[in-house]
């Protein structure tokens, strides 16, 4: 697992893959807004075009459960210790408690476990305006293939 120093000085790089290097968290909009040892923190800023439901203006579930896999996974990534580590979804459970309203959402992933091949994640998504009302919660499973430290 890194250390925070070692964290630190990759925040970039976190923010880089998720931001830059996947073109779909681009259509998206997702943005890092924290990271740490088995945690992280994304939001999705709110656009029209990411209505589901356009009479109660609600968040699409299906971008809920994109940002959660996205959050899931990059979670995962804090554990990697080697660029040649790999990482790729097996499983995505999403409970949809609420509709996500028309403001921007924010989603927080964390490590339950990492294992040798497999990492189990939590996440959770509510609206910014009000972080105590969770609107998704799942599970996500990651099969991870993990190499020597370069």
């Amino acid at each position: 697992m890194p250390n925070s120093e070692t964290l630190n000085a990759s925040v970039d790089l976190y923010r880089q893959i998720l931001e830059d290097f996947i073109p779909f968290h681009q259509i998206l909009g997702l943005k890092l807004v924290d990271v740490k040892p088995n945690l992280v923190i994304v939001t999705i800023p709110f656009k029209p075009e990411l209505i589901g439901d356009p009479i109660k203006r609600a968040i699409h579930g299906g971008v809920l459960a994109s940002v959660m896999d996205a959050a899931g996974g990059a979670a995962g990534l804090t554990t990697m210790k080697s660029f040649n580590d790999k990482l790729s979804t097996i499983d995505l459970r999403i409970d949809f408690l609420q509709p996500g309203k028309g403001e921007d959402i924010i989603c927080e992933a964390s490590i339950v476990r990492s294992g040798s091949r497999v990492i189990f994640t939590r996440m959770i998504c509510y609206n910014v305006s009000k972080p105590t009302e969770i609107i998704a919660e799942g599970r996500g499973v990651y099969s991870v293939r993990r190499h020597s430290a370069v």
